[in-house]
């Protein structure tokens, strides 16, 4: 293991410790990765499959915490991130194409999540709801996600446990109203009268997936975090367990207070679910409290962006401009590309004909970052850091993600990564190193 770390490109330089991630940052890049938009539908998604719901849970959260722990195992053994985990494995190349794919899923994203917000917030003040407005107002959110890693990763920690503090409180508050209900209220609601099946348990499963992911950011942040080797592997498997955790309880809270026709055609199943016993702000509050969440999730997101930007430009896969520092440490350059990119699709998503291209786009976005957890959980496999049980799972569950995405997602996924190799070619040639 130590001639296979030896061989590895050196890691950039950290920022100095006041500028790095400490303890609960790192767990609350992970809770508040997890935790973007989705949550808040997935109650409507998955109502129709009534008791299947629950088995397709436990397969959901054993899945992503098999994958969890082979980030987990990897980060404790190998510095670096994830650009020296999958390097150490199964080479360079492999490690470029595998994190090219993650970091355009990351731009992506981040023009997603700015979007989500400020629809959400669109419910509360219309006049942004839609068309122009709706772009300006997303590409704002993104600047301010610029503003806010600018100081350094520390800032992005700051603002990653504010928001991840707030956007837990509805998930919350529907579980204690299901405990009130059941002390001073009617009965609670019975889930959908479906039958258990495997058939529909894996399709409840394919609706849970990509809104487990994200649970891989405090292993990509390593390189800002302190005490990584140590810290890393703890907010990984705390973070992505606290989660699963939250999102069992309350969808199944929300199903309790719901009628499950009324759930599955709920735009809102959480402001639905509180409405009786806080009236008409209850919109408002969830769409607020939707709109922080996603902003959370889009700032962590263009940190994981720029992270793995400057890992491959350290590694000369990049040019050059990708690993420029400011003083606080931060790769501007890195950052420059990534809201760029974002405030582009955020502009081309306002026509009308591109609404359901930029649907499929952040749908591409999910699987290319599925392509990172499989090569991982292959790496703590190949590099025998996980039991090999758990590896097969992990692999087995990532593979299942793709089927859940689809083959036209997934063959649009694997083009983009081999897109990226043409870059790196050129980066290599004009850097002296070999392609």
């Amino acid at each position: 293991m130590t001639a296979i770390v030896e061989q590895l490109p050196p890691p950039p330089a950290p920022p100095p410790p006041s500028r790095r991630l400490g303890p609960v940052m790192s767990l609350a890049m992970v809770v508040g990765t997890v935790i973007g938009s989705g949550i808040y539908v997935l109650p409507a998604t998955v109502a129709p499959y009534g008791i299947n719901i629950l088995f397709a849970f436990a397969i959901a959260i054993l899945g992503t915490c098999c994958l969890a722990l082979s980030l987990a195992r990897l980060a404790r053994r190998l510095p670096g991130g994830p650009y020296a985990y999958i390097a150490a494995a199964f080479g360079d190349r492999a490690a470029f194409v595998t994190l090219w794919s993650y970091v355009v899923s990351q731009w992506t994203a981040v023009a997603a999540v700015a979007i989500a917000a400020m629809g959400a917030l669109g419910h509360v003040f219309p006049l942004i709801a839609s068309g122009w407005p709706l772009a300006f107002a997303a590409c704002g959110a993104i600047i301010g996600m610029v503003l806010i890693n600018l100081p350094g990763a520390r800032s992005t920690g700051v603002v990653q446990v504010t928001a991840t503090l707030i956007k837990i409180v509805p998930l919350l508050l529907v579980a204690v109203l299901v405990v009130l209900r059941l002390v001073t209220g009617p009965a609670l609601e019975p889930l959908a009268p479906v039958p258990l099946s495997l058939g529909a348990t894996v399709s409840a499963c394919a609706l849970m997936l990509f809104a487990f992911t994200g649970f891989e950011a405090a292993a990509v942040t390593a390189n800002v975090t302190e005490d990584a080797n140590d810290v890393v592997p703890g907010a990984t498997i705390r973070g992505t367990v606290l989660v699963a955790l939250l999102y069992l309880v309350s969808t199944v809270a929300v199903l309790w207070l719901l009628p499950s026709t009324q759930a599955a055609t709920s735009q809102a199943p959480f402001a639905d679910a509180i409405a009786p016993a806080f009236g008409n702000i209850a919109g408002n509050f969830v769409a607020i409290v939707a709109a922080i969440s996603a902003l959370g999730a889009g700032n962590a997101i263009i940190l994981l962006a720029v992270e793995i930007s400057r890992a491959m430009a350290n590694a000369g896969d990049l040019p050059p401009f990708f690993a420029r520092t400011n003083r606080a440490g931060v790769a501007t350059g890195s950052l420059v590309v990534a809201a760029s990119v974002a405030m582009l699709l955020v502009v081309a998503s306002v026509s009308d004909s591109f609404v359901a291209v930029f649907t499929f786009v952040a749908l591409v976005s999910a699987v290319s970052a599925l392509v990172l957890y499989l090569i991982c959980a292959a790496a703590a496999l190949k590099l025998r850091l996980e039991k090999p049980v758990l590896a097969v799972i992990a692999i087995l569950y990532a593979l299942a993600m793709f089927v859940g995405a689809g083959l036209e997602a997934t063959l649009w996924g694997g083009a983009l990564a081999l897109a990226g190799l043409p870059i790196r070619w050129l980066s290599r040639r004009s850097s002296g190193l070999p392609a």
